[in-house]
Order: C-alpha cells, then sequence, then structure tokens
C-alpha cells in the first residue's frame, strides 16, 4: 500500500507487530531500532507493539521511535485467558497474544509478525510485498527438530510470519489456535506448535534469508555443516557469512541472549543497536554463559564420579551430610 508524505514522495506503507512483556522490554527495542536504522527513505512503517504489564515509563520511552516515516502503537493486552495453557521456562505467557493479532489489527489485512529477538539487516519492503493470497501466512522453515512430536512436513518457525489477517479472521483462526492449545495435543514448541497445526498446507515457504539462525549455526557447526544447510533449504550459499551477508532478518534463538549472556556471536552487532535506542542507559545484567558450562560440567563429572565409584546411596549419603547434617536411611 502506499501513501503520499507528499508531491514528490510516495511512502510504502509496512505493519510491523511485535509482542511485549517486561521481560522482553530490552530485546523488542533492539529489534526496532534495527528495523528503523535500516530502514529505506520511500519506507512507512507503522509499528504495533503489542504489551502487558508494561510500567509507564517503558511505554513512553517505546514512543521515543515515532519519526518521520515511523508510526509507533502501543496496544495493551490482557493475558488472562491464556493462563490455563501450556508454558515453558524459557516462553512467557505473552507469546500466546499472536493468537489473537487478527483481532488487534483489525483494520489491517495483512501484517508482519515479528519476534523480539532478531537483528534486522535491511528494508523488509522485499518481504511484505510478497503474495500471500490463499494463505495463512508466509513463514521460514524451522530445522528438524528431534524433540517435536509433530509429523508436519514443512515445519515452520513462527518468529518471523507474514500473516494474511483478512483471510485469518474469515476463518476464525484466533479461535482455531486457542482451541488447539487447549486441546489434547503434546505442545513442545508451545505456540509455534499451534500455528504449524492450524496453518498446515496453506503456508508459503520462505528463503531462509528472512530468518536465519545464524548464531545457532556457527555454535554447532559440526551439525548444521554448509551442506547440510544448502540440501534443506535448497540452496547454493558458500558459506555460513555468505547467508549472513545476503540475510533481511537474523534470529537469535536459543538461550544465549545477548542481553542475557556476555558471549553471543552477534552480541557486537545486537550493542550497536542497543547503544542506539531509547533505552541505551538501561544496565544490562549479564552473566558468563562460560562459566555456567563450566560449573554444570563440572557438577555433572563429580556426580557420576561418586556414583560410578561408590554407588548412588553412597553419592546421596555424602550429600544429605553436607546439606543437613545427616545421613540416608539404611
Amino acid at each position: 500500500m502506499l501513501i503520499s508524505r507528499d508531491e514528490d514522495i510516495c511512502l510504502r506503507r509496512i505493519p510491523v507487530a511485535f509482542i511485549c512483556d517486561r521481560y522482553y522490554v530490552i530485546p523488542t527495542a533492539v529489534a526496532v531500532t534495527s528495523l528503523i536504522c535500516n530502514k529505506s527513505p520511500d519506507t512507512h512503517y507503522v509499528v504495533y507493539i503489542i504489551t502487558t504489564g508494561l510500567p509507564e515509563e517503558d511505554i513512553d520511552r517505546f514512543y521515543e521511535f515515532k519519526t518521520a516515516g515511523v508510526d509507533i502503537h502501543i496496544l495493551a493486552a490482557s493475558v488472562e485467558k491464556f493462563k490455563d495453557l501450556q508454558d515453558h521456562p524459557h516462553v512467557t505467557i505473552a507469546t500466546y497474544l499472536k493468537f489473537d493479532l487478527p483481532e488487534f489489527l483489525s483494520d489491517e489485512e495483512k501484517v508482519l509478525y515479528l519476534d523480539g529477538d532478531i537483528i534486522i539487516q535491511k528494508d523488509l519492503n522485499d518481504l511484505f510485498e510478497i503474495d500471500i493470497g490463499g494463505y495463512y501466512a508466509a513463514a521460514v522453515k524451522d530445522l528438524p527438530l528431534k524433540d517435536n512430536s509433530l509429523k508436519i512436513k514443512n515445519y515452520f518457525n513462527s518468529g518471523v510470519m507474514l500473516l494474511n489477517l483478512k483471510l485469518m479472521r474469515e476463518h476464525h483462526i484466533s479461535r482455531a489456535l486457542l482451541n488447539t492449545a487447549r486441546s489434547a495435543y503434546t505442545l513442545t514448541y508451545q505456540d509455534q506448535d499451534c500455528f504449524n497445526i492450524c496453518f498446515e498446507k496453506q503456508v508459503k515457504l520462505l528463503p531462509v534469508v528472512y530468518n536465519y539462525f545464524y548464531g545457532l549455526f556457527m555454535q554447532q557447526q559440526k551439525q548444521y555443516p554448509m551442506d547440510c544447510i544448502n540440501k534443506y533449504f535448497g540452496t547454493q550459499y558458500a558459506s555460513y557469512e555468505d547467508i549472513k551477508e545476503k540475510s533481511y532478518i537474523l534470529h537469535l534463538v536459543g538461550y544465549d541472549k545477548p542481553w542475557i549472556y556476555s558471549y553471543n556471536v552477534l552480541i557486537r552487532e545486537w550493542d550497536d543497536y542497543f547503544k542506539k535506542s531509547p533505552f541505551k542507559y538501561r544496565r544490562l545484567k549479564r552473566k558468563s554463559i562460560k562459566l555456567k558450562g563450566y560449573v554444570l560440567s563440572v557438577s555433572s563429572y563429580l556426580f557420576y564420579k561418586y556414583w560410578h565409584n561408590n554407588g548412588f546411596k553412597f553419592f546421596l549419603q555424602q550429600l544429605l551430610k553436607r546439606v543437613w547434617g545427616r545421613t540416608a536411611p539404611q
């Protein structure tokens, strides 16, 4: 859709949606900063941030993103109806607010949904202009997930989705998603599983450059060598860096988020955008992921050593003696 700014320039209007609770304020702000920093002059972003439980101070800072070519809309939402749904240690209940995007954005026919743990490298008009008529969404295939029990051929990642809100409203998909989440399905990846179940066979697959797991691939090169990546996505890239250079969106999947841990292969890029955001004065309390891994590995080794040499009963006696000053029952 084109909107007129003056007689000489027509801007391309692109609605973009984020979900944000108090745990994702900083990453969402960094994602929005990267979106704006890489915007083309003729692009007009309409950014919707659906929030829950944010203090007024954070909401006011988000409004500081508003500038020429960027509109900011903060929509407060309740997660009350999702409180009975399956949760996950690393995923908050706010993630289920994605289900209601067709209703939250009732005036939009199409929206680009983005997770907060991303870095945007290019203008997103090319992505938004992809035709999704007849499809609920366009998305990038996820990696083969061994712990996922769903038998869906083209299982996709829901962190970047071009959504056909009009078609979703016509087919009452918000209700279907909620019913699926409440069903007897064993959901490994919560909302993502629900989208895959409800959208199956009506999803247009996108090139990997629109949702690239650069950090994960770099850290696990033995598990994901380039030839396997090319085969899986049907590409012919020369290297991980080759894909990164051509990517529109880098997705920081995994637990080593750069706002939590001091080591991440994309921490320099992430920090550059953080320093340009309205939240740049917010102190980050980062942990050492290397130290965490070391402690876990040493603990596992000592547990195995005691168990192997003396049996579990001896190990339990030593543990109880150290912690409570008593021994295990004979």
